[in-house]
């Protein structure tokens, strides 16, 4: 198992993992719009095992009043095989590791209410429940 920061170019072949939970983009639209983040600081981490991404995570270094500085994880997928948690563990870890090195003061990742095993997981792994996030659609 392998963890690395995708190149642009890499970033192509996680496409299929994201999709999962980003099903309303074809894969140009989402090239496209990564290619946007990236200009803003948008990074993409995978795990790779047996030449398969099995985990992604993509996420911006950010700067706020409320918060100081901290990564905001934008994108959490992973494929629904054995090794699952435990690469989503060790990209977490990763994560953990990539923020104290940019000298961030926290990690930050807003979750669906409907997806209960990923807040299991980000339970477990000693990320807490904060806040409550509100949104208003713009037509």
């Amino acid at each position: 198992m392998e963890i690395k920061i995708a190149s642009e170019e890499e970033i192509k072949y996680c496409y299929n993992l994201l999709h999962q939970i980003r099903t309303d983009m074809s894969e140009n639209d989402f090239l496209t719009t990564i290619s946007e983040q990236l200009k803003n600081g948008y990074k993409v981490a995978y795990v790779i095992n047996n030449n398969q991404i099995i985990c992604v995570v993509g996420f911006t270094i950010s700067k706020n009043l409320s918060r100081g500085k901290h990564i905001q994880i934008e994108d959490f997928v992973t494929t629904k095989n054995k090794e699952a948690e435990t690469a989503a563990k060790a990209l977490l870890d990763f994560i953990k590791i990539f923020a104290k090195q940019q000298e961030c003061k926290s990690i930050h990742i807003d979750s669906n209410v409907d997806r209960h095993s990923a807040h299991k997981f980000y339970l477990s792994q000693d990320f807490q429940i904060e806040s409550h996030h509100f949104s208003f659609k713009l037509n």
